[in-house]
């Protein structure tokens, strides 16, 4: 065996093992805790009631679709790629130009969402949870070294029944230049893990959490103008979770099957945003599962080439 299997096997066996160290001492304190189990997990923290709604969801996945077809058609007006052909397979270029305009009208979007929600309370930003705490950053590695081994695990088997199928990775099979490469780490990487979890489990689970879980008598009672009477609301209900994780996964569902192990990741990123209230633990989590697929796939058609 060679230095570089060595260094590649010693790495993988110190994963699984911190991977299952921290579930072994996450359902040792939920055993021995006397709250729920959510809570022994990672507790819950109080903060403002959402104020948005499912709406605001749509609104920003309807102009994430318009601004990515317009940027299509701007491509294509501009000579940049050719129009497509019916019967013929897309061209590398085509490929690559709309996973740009998706990564472009999914930026737009986002800014567009935002702005709108910033003039319904100009607190927008922070109350949404797009606020910067480096123990977030923690939790969200942490969190990456427990839930990504045994999503990529779910990957593999789930593999073995449905053929998984992405376009980025047939631009990287058609075209693996270095310049091709960057654009694609930075939009599947970067770009869309953050438009991913701003949609889904801000907007989205964020909405229905406020929608399930209704404001209580000690809610009602409280006055609206008195600044002690904030930061109350902790979240109680789960189906949201799971509701925002089928939707996720069923939006992946072109993906062959990568919509199994990404229900279940997902499942694990909403509840990071359930307990936190705050996008960075998730966020952080769904960059590095990115970011770690991508280096792979890259190293393997380099080596392979």
């Amino acid at each position: 065996m060679e230095i570089g299997d060595v260094a590649a096997v010693s790495a993988i066996v110190l994963v699984i093992a911190g991977c299952l160290g921290l579930w072994g001492k996450t359902i040792h304190r939920v055993l021995r805790s006397n709250r729920s189990w959510s809570d022994a997990v990672l507790p819950a923290e109080s903060r403002d009631r959402p104020f948005w709604a499912v709406s605001d969801a749509m609104l920003m996945f309807g102009l994430s679709l318009v601004i990515s077809l317009l940027a299509m058609k701007l491509f294509i007006a501009l000579g940049q790629i050719p129009p497509a052909v019916q019967g013929e397979a897309a061209s590398s270029d085509a490929l690559l130009a709309g996973l740009s305009a998706q990564s472009v009208g999914g930026l737009i979007a986002f800014a567009g969402t935002l702005g709108f929600l910033r003039i319904i309370r100009p607190d927008a930003a922070q109350r949404l949870g797009l606020v910067w705490k480096r123990s977030d950053v923690v939790i969200g590695l942490r969190a990456s070294l427990m839930l990504i081994p045994p999503t990529l695990l779910i990957a593999q088997l789930a593999s073995q029944m449905v053929e998984y199928q992405h376009p980025v990775l047939d631009v990287m099979k058609q075209s693996p230049t270095p310049v091709f490469f960057i654009v694609l780490f930075m939009g599947t990487a970067l770009v869309a893990p953050w438009v991913e979890e701003f949609l889904f489990r801000v907007l989205l689970q964020g909405s229905l959490q406020s929608f399930a879980d209704r404001p209580d008598e000690d809610e009602l009672a409280l006055d609206p103008d008195d600044e002690n009477a904030a930061d109350i609301w902790r979240p109680r209900s789960l189906w949201p979770l799971f509701l925002t994780s089928l939707i996720f996964a069923l939006m992946h569902g072109n993906q062959g099957a990568a919509a199994i192990p990404l229900f279940f990741f997902s499942v694990g990123l909403g509840f990071l945003y359930r307990q936190t209230g705050r996008i960075t633990p998730s966020l952080v989590v769904h960059i590095v599962l990115n970011s770690f697929t991508m280096s792979v796939e890259m190293l393997r058609l380099w080596l392979a080439g």
